[in-house]
């Protein structure tokens, strides 16, 4: 049901992780309440909400708080996240629709494509196992999902691609071909995606290992993984401030007193310390 309405009104006890980050996982995962997702002009937030249908997702004015549309489902559906700030994800890079999810982790993943002009159904699908929303393709024909191995190991997964088109999941997992021992586990931290949309680069924190960075190419879907060096050691907590900024070629990962830690080349991958003062 659509209504417009006037303005009216990887798990580890070894990572001590931040009061704040720890109430946000596990991720990648579905919200409910919360920033919601932003529209591309910024004017409206698309946030879901329980309802006794299920679930309820409004169009919120950024303005005055106002509802502008709502849609109820019967099921439990949610915004996607990745990172602990809680921003929502999943909208086309048109804007024209955003991404809906299962809430938890569950045998089943369903997914709903919402119209931002109406939020009528664009398109949805279920995937028999645990996957969550990771990244879109530029030209919105390519959904990027992590799947996790079992609902009851949220700390280990694969990425996988669907064709949007063809409702197809691809048959094999998309990873960094040069390093074909690469795990995937950890949490997501932050992420920084190029100008046009092709390259997503999202920070994990990784208990019991380095923190890295996955790089993902959502036109040609390849990835490379590029370690950070950090003390073995060393607690991560940090991690969780660092926030991620494209500088050309380079991304940087800055520190929460906003001094770089790292620069990564986006071309050859290489890592380098930021130039002494």
């Amino acid at each position: 049901m659509v209504r417009r309405l006037v303005p009216c009104l990887v798990v580890l006890a070894a990572l001590a992780i931040a009061p704040s980050a720890f109430a946000a996982f596990p991720g990648p995962y579905a919200v409910q309440g919360g920033q919601g997702v932003l529209s591309r002009d910024g004017s409206l937030r698309f946030v879901a909400a329980k309802s006794p249908e299920g679930t309820v997702v409004n169009a919120i004015s950024t303005e005055d708080k106002s509802v502008q549309m709502s849609r109820t489902f019967d099921s439990a559906l949610g915004v996607v996240t990745l990172t602990p700030d809680g921003a929502g994800e999943g909208l086309t890079r048109d804007g024209s629709a955003f991404v809906l999810q299962t809430l938890g982790f569950e045998p089943k993943t369903q997914f709903v494509f919402l119209r931002t002009s109406d939020l009528s159904t664009e398109q949805t699908f279920t995937l028999r196992g645990t996957f969550a929303f990771d990244a879109l393709s530029p030209s919105g024909s390519m959904l990027y999902l992590i799947q996790h191995k079992t609902v009851d190991d949220v700390n280990h997964y694969i990425v996988r691609g669907y064709n949007l088109r063809t409702h197809t999941l691809l048959p094999t997992r998309i990873a960094d071909k040069t390093q074909k021992s690469w795990v995937m586990q950890g949490w997501a931290v932050n992420r920084a995606t190029s100008a046009n949309g092709r390259w997503v680069y999202t920070l994990y924190a990784n208990p019991g290992g380095y923190p890295f960075v996955h790089a993902l190419d959502t036109v040609r879907g390849v990835a490379h993984c590029v370690g950070v060096p950090w003390p073995q050691t060393a607690d991560q907590g940090e991690v969780f401030n660092f926030t991620l900024a494209l500088k050309g070629n380079r991304l940087a990962l800055v520190q929460a007193n906003r001094d770089v830690y790292r620069f990564i080349d986006t071309k050859s991958w290489r890592v380098s310390k930021p130039a002494v003062r």
